[in-house]
């Protein structure tokens, strides 16, 4: 994505990234990985269950026409992204979904075609290089762990008497 957007280059398809914690969601945006997806124009989900489970408005996808997405989750089984029996789902690594993005095909192999970027330059992708993990390491503001009470005499578990989902444990 960085390489893209240092060549000029924007997606010719919707791109989403959905980072996999809050944690992960933190160290993104801290270490400015998120700003660059947002200045290739993805859309940055929020770190929770999207569109790998259907819940994402996909624009289109209620039409139920034929169509193809590419994603780096392992969820390509018919109807699971978005709801409709035709959408074709391939799984590809994290590069490569990005790399399709931007080129919009595909076909598209990074390795041997060219794009033409906003500036009516003929560029071509660098084979990906990266880290492993953060140089400064995980970081999170809040990571939605609250501590046991030291004293858990006072907590009350309210459950409803005729629930049938729910009961005391005694």
């Amino acid at each position: 994505a960085k390489q893209a957007v240092a060549k000029n280059l924007k997606t010719k398809a919707e791109f989403g990234i959905n980072p996999g914690s809050e944690q992960v969601r933190f160290t993104a945006e801290r270490d400015g990985l998120l700003s660059i997806f947002e200045d290739l124009n993805a859309k940055i989900f929020t770190n929770a269950c999207g569109p790998c489970i259907g819940q994402w408005a996909r624009e289109g996808a209620d039409k139920q026409e034929p169509n193809s997405i590419i994603h780096s989750f392992n969820r390509n089984f018919s109807k699971r992204a978005d709801g409709n029996p035709n959408t074709h789902a391939f799984v590809a690594s994290p590069e490569m979904v990005a790399a399709v993005a931007i080129s919009g095909r595909l076909d598209f192999n990074p390795i041997t075609d060219s794009l033409i970027n906003e500036l009516g330059e003929e560029v071509r992708l660098d084979p990906p290089q990266g880290i492993e993990l953060p140089p400064k390491g995980f970081d999170v503001e809040d990571n939605g762990y609250l501590a046991p009470e030291e004293d858990s005499s006072a907590v009350q578990v309210i459950v409803k008497p005729d629930s049938e989902r729910l009961q005391l444990l005694t």
